[in-house]
């Protein structure tokens, strides 16, 4: 018996910005903030980051970042120097709402991908790492969606850009456990929401960098549902030596702070071809099987050092870099949204890697089959 996959979704935020949005919008936030001596170095360190993010544009819970005119602004308070910020209970009353509404619209359209009525939904795997309220998004979405009132339910939380393929792996163990079981899985992040104001550079990069997002997979047996694009061959995990430091998450009193440290890049390269032979040769396979590297688009730099560390050809990480193009970072969301492109587009049959990365530092990694 294996875990199929069966249906994706994916949902966007209400709200848009293009980079020429955002970049404006952070500057007025910079030159209110910035002392004369701090203004032009982080004015300059802005605009190296957005010219060389690789993004377009990003989707948003927050409809501020799109405006010229603080005086219309809905979320932060009348002012371009943003104060005062509002509070991590402020953020959140704003990421109930938005993210099950989000988190309902992607898991329609993937049960609607895979056939599946709400009603035959055994069980409900939400990851999220943006928001923290009870009863929570499971309960909500459960209600939301018609599932029946049993339907066995997990939440992951907090577990950052990897956390998708805690939820796969978590579809895999009920499945197993459960050959009749029919599992929802739901990603949805609110990132935006955690704007933060700080003139670190790692700040100014994950402002640059992160976006909302909303995306939903359906897993169940292989003969459980009709059709069905790919079977899970392997999944995989490793935590690599003395990065405690180089990705973090913290819950602070104006919303979550992250670090995100220009080591991460590096890390990926020095362990990245271990970690993907060591998941290839699980799976049985070798680099020449993979027809679909399915790479989750951190930024643009984490992206090459994948590439490089793996010897793949540019094209290899094309739709990735789309990905990140279209929406940016969304953490967990993301690279279901890849993996979503590429079943949407794809010209081939070929396996599939899907590879992430987050807290830890973590490597994570899975391989697909397709039916």
């Amino acid at each position: 018996m294996q875990t199929r996959l069966y249906g994706t979704g994916i949902s966007r935020a209400p709200y848009t910005a293009t980079q020429h949005h955002s970049h404006r919008f952070m500057t007025n936030v910079i030159e209110a903030r910035a002392s004369e001596e701090e203004v032009d170095r982080a004015l300059l360190y802005l605009d190296a980051i957005h010219e060389s993010c690789g993004i377009g544009r990003r989707y948003s819970a927050v409809e501020d970042f799109t405006r010229d005119d603080p005086e219309e602004f809905t979320f932060f308070p009348p002012s371009w120097d943003l104060e005062p910020l509002p509070t991590t209970h402020q953020r959140m009353k704003i990421y109930e709402p938005v993210s099950v509404a989000m988190a309902e619209e992607a898991a329609c359209r993937a049960l609607a991908d895979a056939g599946v009525s709400p009603r035959e939904v055994t069980h409900l795997v939400v990851v999220t790492c943006t928001g923290l309220f009870a009863p929570g998004p499971d309960i909500l979405l459960t209600k939301r969606l018609g599932l029946r009132p049993d339907t066995q339910r997990t939440v992951i939380g907090f577990m950052g850009c990897y956390g998708a393929f805690n939820g796969l792996r978590t579809a895999h163990q009920i499945i197993a456990s459960d050959p009749q079981a029919v599992v929802l899985q739901v990603c949805v992040e609110l990132c935006s929401l955690h704007y933060q104001t700080e003139l670190e550079p790692h700040v100014i990069i994950g402002n640059c960098l992160f976006g909302d997002g909303g995306a939903a997979a359906v897993w169940a047996a292989d003969d459980r549902l009709d059709a069905g694009y790919a079977d899970l061959v392997h999944s995989q995990c490793f935590i690599s030596d003395d990065s405690l430091d180089q990705m973090q998450w913290h819950i602070g009193d104006h919303g979550f702070t992250m670090i995100l440290d220009v080591e991460v890049p590096n890390t990926l390269r020095a362990g990245g071809a271990r970690f993907v032979n060591s998941l290839l040769d699980a799976s049985q396979m070798t680099p020449d099987d993979i027809q679909g590297w399915l790479v989750h688009p951190g930024g643009p730099k984490i992206v090459d050092a994948v590439r490089d560390a793996v010897e793949l050809e540019e094209q290899d990480v094309a739709l990735s870099r789309s990905v990140l193009r279209d929406f940016g970072n969304m953490s967990s969301a993301t690279v279901l949204f890849v993996l979503h492109r590429h079943l949407t587009r794809r010209k081939d049959d070929g396996p599939m890697a899907l590879l992430g990365f987050g807290p830890g530092l973590t490597l994570e990694g899975a391989v697909l089959k397709p039916t």
